[in-house]
């Protein structure tokens, strides 16, 4: 006989069995009244042979409503082939998986695999930028559950609330650049800041002035021969004042 509300919520535990009083609902599903008098759903059914029971939840945070509809989850589980307390498992594995690959901890791993392809100073600058203005607002977040407007609003339009537009520019490649490395490492399903290419504010242009006294251009020209950095720096410096000439 199918259970009612009334006496799901009111029955006790007997006193007799110890291991708790069961009550049918049938497909398998009854409701198990401990001597505590807590109350749990469970499932009994066979697979490939096996007795099993499947826990589907605790009363009253699972209703005799939402108990049935999980029942009947189970059943067509069963009927394709699977098995419910295997599923179960697997989904509640997957869901762990996802809150320990929040965007913080995938940005930090993101840092730590491109670092070779940073200088020290840089690599130093991108961190700071993500932990004082990204991480505070989305860092604790699984990074498959943010969206375009999380990045939006939480980041991008706090920075442009105090007049940062150049950086929130550089933080919004930034976190395009987390995004498809998680992409690529299964913590995501695509780059979400795709979406934002024409909701940021335009960046602050500088207009530098040209040097026309001849004094300051020799300070240039001499600190272009001493700078001592890459080689392929110092000759495109070097060959900057000669192609400009020759481009009048």
């Amino acid at each position: 006989m199918a259970l009612t509300d009334t006496f799901v919520k009111q029955t006790k535990w007997g006193g007799i069995n110890k291991a708790g009083d069961k009550h049918s609902d049938g497909g398998g599903m009854f409701l198990l009244v401990k001597p505590n008098n807590h109350k749990a759903w469970k499932m009994s059914y066979r697979f490939d042979g096996s007795q099993k029971t499947l826990s589907i939840g605790m009363y009253p945070a699972v209703t005799l409503a939402k108990a049935r509809k999980r029942r009947e989850e189970a059943r067509e589980l069963l009927a394709e082939g699977q098995d419910p307390s295997a599923a179960k498992q697997d989904a509640q594995q997957a869901k762990l998986a996802e809150a320990a690959n929040t965007f913080e901890c995938v940005a930090r791993d993101w840092l730590e695999k491109t670092a070779a392809n940073r200088a020290e100073i840089t690599q130093g600058k991108v961190r700071t930028w993500l932990e004082k203005d990204v991480f505070p607002h989305i860092g604790q977040m699984p990074i498959r559950t943010i969206g375009p407007r999380d990045v939006l609003e939480k980041v991008v339009r706090r920075m442009e609330a105090r007049e940062a537009l150049d950086t929130a520019h550089r933080i919004k490649q930034l976190c395009g650049q987390v995004f498809r490395y998680a992409v690529v490492t299964g913590s995501a399903d695509r780059d979400v800041t795709a979406d934002l290419k024409d909701a940021l504010k335009a960046k602050t242009k500088v207009h530098h002035a040209a040097l026309t006294d001849p004094k300051d251009v020799g300070k240039l020209l001499r600190a272009i021969y001493d700078y001592a950095g890459h080689p392929t720096t110092v000759a495109a410096l070097k060959l900057a004042p000669r192609v400009r000439h020759q481009l009048r």
